[in-house]
């Protein structure tokens, strides 16, 4: 069987959110037996040196959306890109996003290269955009991803969730480094890693340590990201909050860490209270540590966690609820590691490398005729 060519495009360049990184970890599970991976890079940025990393061809150009305004103009930037992916001889077009009318997608679909949308986050199939019949396939990170989709109905018979993968046995190796971060043994550590947005709810982290802070005098929060994307202001809002004297101190924002294993592996609870979650990878690289997970019951977090034996899922979305759950654990006999141990065991058969890399082949092979 000859090796199938898949050109993957995605518009971001960064790597410390979840879309890249499940793009970097798909693209880790092919069989280079059967697929040959290609990247179209539109810049730099840390996504291109992760996949420079994983020994996938780098290839420049450029993405732009084109308008039925200009027809000509259309035509013109679908040919040029048709004649690109002749030349790369592409057998499949794989983009991490739906997008807008781009013409790297009309390029393949006029070439009659399998084009495959995947969907990490809310998106809206509007009349207007040609992408709804040039996709062959459309993917959605879960079932809940799926529902939220604007208008499915236009791409129902051809859209199916493929759930990321995660390395469950990486992330279950770190070792702990709570004294580089100024924490001990004895200290009661709570995480949470996201961006530091409203999203995230990083403002009802702030307010269950401050529930919490006062019953529990050796407990620790540690915030792990960056600040999100145009809330600064927000960012900076929180930081600053973490100073009051109500917080004495136990509160500790770390930024962008690329050590999550280490990081995971020095908490003893982790903490999302997001109000939005399309998948929540974050959530199995938790559990794949051997972590209890306290989340919003939200998204598709509930597909993850399906049983409060293998973590605690809340809603409403309020810090009482919250300090409620993580108090619950905190007083187990065991501190919640056999609750940890079952999450993690929980995750094989659905979201281990194994699982999704099968899944995937079916799919590529299905929209190849190879099947």
């Amino acid at each position: 069987m000859s090796t199938a060519r898949i050109l993957y495009h995605y518009s971001s360049q960064q790597f410390d959110t979840g879309s890249p990184k499940a793009l970097v970890a798909m693209i880790g599970l092919l069989d280079r037996a059967r697929f040959e991976p290609v990247y179209l890079a539109t810049g730099d940025g840390p996504l291109i040196d992760a996949l420079a990393a994983q020994n996938v061809r780098i290839v420049r150009g450029e993405v732009t959306s084109v308008t039925y305004r200009h027809p000509l103009a259309a035509l013109g930037k679908a040919l040029r890109q048709a004649r690109l992916l002749r030349r790369l001889e592409i057998n499949l077009l794989h983009m991490n996003e739906f997008g807008w009318n781009q013409d790297l997608v009309l390029g393949a679909w006029l070439r009659g290269i399998p084009v495959v949308l995947h969907l990490h986050n809310p998106a809206s199939i509007a009349f207007q955009n040609l992408h709804r019949f040039a996709a062959s396939k459309v993917l959605t990170v879960s079932e809940a991803a799926k529902g939220t989709v604007t208008n499915l109905h236009r791409i129902r018979h051809k859209c199916e969730v493929l759930y990321n993968s995660v390395d469950l046995g990486h992330m279950g190796c770190g070792r702990p480094i709570r004294e580089s971060l100024g924490l001990t043994s004895q200290d009661i550590v709570i995480g949470t890693i996201g961006q530091i947005s409203y999203r995230k709810g990083i403002d009802v982290v702030l307010e269950t340590a401050r529930i919490l802070l006062p019953r529990w005098q050796r407990l620790r929060f540690l915030v792990v990201g960056p600040k999100g994307i145009g809330e600064e202001s927000f960012a900076d809002e929180m930081m600053q909050r973490a100073k009051e004297p109500g917080f004495a101190g136990r509160v500790h924002f770390l930024g962008s860490r690329f050590d999550i294993p280490d990081l995971l592996a020095s908490m003893d609870i982790f903490f999302l209270p997001t109000r939005a979650e399309p998948f929540g990878i974050v959530i199995i690289e938790a559990m794949a540590a051997g972590v209890p997970v306290v989340a919003s019951r939200v998204g598709g977090i509930p597909e993850i966690i399906k049983s409060d034996e293998n973590g605690r899922v809340v809603d409403p979305i309020l810090p009482e609820a919250f300090a409620s759950a993580i108090s619950e654990i905190l007083q187990m006999p065991d501190g919640g590691r056999s609750m940890g141990e079952r999450g993690c065991r929980s995750l094989l058969g659905r979201f281990d490398s194994g699982a999704v890399r099968e899944r995937l082949r079916g799919i590529y092979d299905q929209l190849l005729g190879r099947t």
